[in-house]
Order: C-alpha cells, then sequence, then structure tokens
C-alpha cells in the first residue's frame, strides 16, 4: 500500500490531512458485518458473478445504512483488466469507484489465469472501494485521496470482517517513500 503523495493546492491539501488524521470509524454490528462477509465467501466459492454480486450487494446494503448513506451501485466482472509492458506484466486493477455515478466495480478473476480471486483479496477490494464511497459521501473528502488514515479505516473494517483477534492484528506501520508513504510490510510479518 502506498499513499497518494501530497496535493499542490492548498484545498487539496488540507482535504489530504484531514483524512490521513481520520485513522478510525464508528464500526457497524460485528456479527451482521461477519455473517454478510462469510456470505460473500461462500458466494465466490461457486465461481459465479450473480450470486458474488447478491452477496457484495448484501455487503454494501449493510454499511451503506449502517453509515447513512446511499448505497453505491456495484459491477462484478470478470478478469482484471491488467498492462503489460515491454512483455512484462505491469499492473491488474483490482477494483474501482466512480463518484459521479456512485458505482464501484470489482473483477473476481486473476488478470492472467483468470482464476477466481481470493476471498480475502475481494472482500478488502470491496471495502476500499466503499471507503471512497464514504469518503465522499459522508467525510466530504471530494477527491477521496488515499491517506494513511483512509487505508487505517479500511483496516479496521476489514479486520472486524475477518473477526481477527486483537492480538493476531497487527497495526499499519508506514514509511516515508519520496512525498508518500508506503507500508513496512517486513514489519508486519
Amino acid at each position: 500500500m502506498i499513499t497518494d503523495p501530497l496535493p499542490r493546492t492548498s484545498a487539496l491539501r488540507k482535504e489530504y490531512t484531514a483524512s490521513d488524521a481520520q485513522e478510525t470509524l464508528v464500526l457497524p454490528d460485528a456479527r451482521a458485518l461477519q455473517a454478510a462477509a462469510r456470505a460473500l465467501e461462500a458466494a465466490l466459492k461457486a465461481g459465479e458473478k450473480a450470486p458474488v454480486k447478491k452477496a457484495g450487494d448484501a455487503l454494501l446494503d449493510l454499511l451503506a445504512g449502517h453509515y447513512r448513506v446511499q448505497r453505491p451501485g456495484l459491477s462484478v466482472l470478470g478478469s482484471r483488466p491488467h498492462t503489460v509492458v515491454e512483455g512484462q506484466y505491469s499492473w491488474e486493477l483490482f477494483g474501482d469507484y466512480t463518484p459521479d455515478t456512485e458505482k464501484i466495480r470489482v473483477w473476481m478473476r486473476t488478470a492472467v489465469l483468470g482464476k477466481v480471486t481470493s476471498y480475502r483479496g475481494l472482500l478488502n477490494t470491496l471495502l476500499h472501494e466503499f471507503c471512497h464511497h464514504l469518503d465522499v459521501r459522508s467525510l466530504g473528502y471530494s477527491n477521496t485521496p488515499h491517506t494513511r488514515g483512509f487505508f487505517w479505516r479500511i483496516d479496521h473494517l476489514y479486520h472486524l470482517a475477518l473477526d481477527t483477534p486483537a492480538e493476531k492484528r497487527k497495526p499499519l506501520v508506514w514509511i516515508k517513500s519520496g512525498s508518500g508513504w508506503r507500508v513496512d510490510w517486513r514489519k508486519l510479518r
């Protein structure tokens, strides 16, 4: 995980700083979130888009209801788009959010082999994109930047959904990287 660089304009810097400082959210009911996450896991095992969309919609209904925002639309798509540069794999897209349309797209298959993605990967992607929606619709961050606070907010939802015991959780550790920050994975393993 890498944060976006600090924006150049003062208005966007102010928004970025506010997002960076907001590390927590009021979390939804643990049992309800965990049940919705388990339903997503079960749906993913079928390897079909329709059950994954239904379970994803239910998860988004729960989150949108808790945070009192309109539920974003959801499209569940096949293999992830990816780019190859000079014969080398460059990147792939796990999901995205479009603020103007309030739509989330997630891809449920790996880019190259087309295998069903991991449950944890899909759950994290769905929560990530919902947090962009929440940034725009509830927290007032029009640019919804990838800040340390943004990743912390996802992390809290993710571990609550997985019912990760407190003693097994490792807090995100950030190190400066150019004009932004990146997670120090060595300290999380």
